[in-house]
């Protein structure tokens, strides 16, 4: 897959985990990407590739690890453990191949927003489902 911010200052490509892509609900997605869920797709975290721009990337620690975006647009790119692993989840918004990237289920669905109604037939997991 590959990738860029919002004013493609940061260029990226990375290896997708098929049929490794949700629609997370989980309140700190909720107030980072400002909706009401983002949708996310796991990739191999050595496989990541910065072609331009990883000046530009601008790192937040919260509960659960590190959200990346750019410094210049803020756009969200992607969320990574503290320490290691992995595992990383890039915003389906920012790829290339975004049109062609389908969510296989919603998670954190306890965490969902009260008038946003799934009309979906995705599975839904009250946290991150068990395979992760």
């Amino acid at each position: 897959m590959t990738g860029t911010c919002l004013c493609g200052g940061i260029e990226f490509e990375v290896e997708a985990i098929p049929g490794m892509v949700f629609n997370c609900h989980c309140t700190r997605c909720q107030k980072s990407h400002g909706a009401a869920f983002a949708t996310q797709a796991f990739a191999i975290r050595k496989t990541l590739i910065f072609k331009k721009g990883q000046e530009l990337l601008q790192e937040y620690e919260s509960t659960g690890g590190i959200r990346a975006f750019c410094r210049n647009c803020g756009s969200r790119l992607m969320n990574y453990a503290l320490y290691g692993g992995e595992y990383l989840s890039v915003a389906v918004t920012c790829l290339a191949e975004s049109n062609q990237i389908q969510p296989v289920a919603h998670c954190f669905t306890d965490n969902k927003l009260t008038w946003h109604n799934l009309s979906d037939q995705l599975p839904r997991y009250p946290g991150l489902p068990d395979n992760l």
